[in-house]
């Protein structure tokens, strides 16, 4: 998203949280399940707490947090194909006068995102949820409106990628190498990586038995 983001000629134009909010939709999609029972938690709890009845399903989900959803909530991606159709098409939405402010100045800089999403489409499958492949854990529960929510914890997420971004460049001594011994130091890093994140889960998942 990032990487796409960077075709905009501004980020503090003001479509500018509109356009991440809906590059987002088009890579992930929520479980129609957790939706629906949070969307009924919630109901609940406006009218029990708040007095607030007859609300339509659009007024109760404008009342969710995203603390709530990401708590509450498992997003999957959508599989390359159809992310990259819901991304072209936001990308032509926004590059017509949808995509310009008050003042008629575009979101999108034309020339840069073309080079961009010409770029990042062919990597679309690469961030796809693996097949088979659980990625959330659930670690409670929480009662809300009388109903009882599972509470989930992601595998998917920034923080330890970004963490291996940076510790990729040390894989690699000095400067220079040929691709051989390249191919060698990078193999060596990740089997390093994988078993100092293996050893870190361990004791998280016995704490959860």
């Amino acid at each position: 998203m990032r990487r796409i983001a960077c075709g905009v000629t501004t980020e503090s134009h003001e479509l500018y949280p509109t356009f991440m909010r809906q590059l987002s939709h088009c890579i992930f999609e929520v479980d129609p399940e957790d939706a629906r029972r949070l969307t009924d938690a919630k109901r609940s709890e406006l009218g029990r707490e708040h007095r607030m009845f007859d609300l339509s399903d659009t007024e109760v989900i404008q009342r969710i947090s995203k603390e709530e959803r990401r708590l509450h909530c498992r997003p999957r991606t959508r599989g390359a194909e159809q992310t990259t159709i819901l991304i072209q098409n936001l990308l032509d939405t926004f590059r017509g006068p949808a995509g310009r402010n008050t003042l008629n100045i575009p979101l999108l800089d034309d020339l840069r995102i073309q080079d961009i999403w010409n770029t990042q489409m062919r990597h679309l499958s690469c961030i796809q949820d693996p097949p088979g492949v659980q990625l959330y854990t659930q670690t409670g529960t929480l009662t809300k409106g009388g109903v009882r929510l599972p509470m989930y914890r992601c595998a998917r997420g920034s923080t330890s990628l970004e963490s291996f971004h940076l510790h990729l460049n040390r894989f690699i001594p000095g400067t220079s190498a040929s691709a051989r011994y390249f191919q060698v130091f990078l193999v060596d890093g990740v089997v390093r990586w994988n078993e100092d994140r293996a050893a870190a889960a361990a004791p998280a998942r016995a704490a959860e038995v």
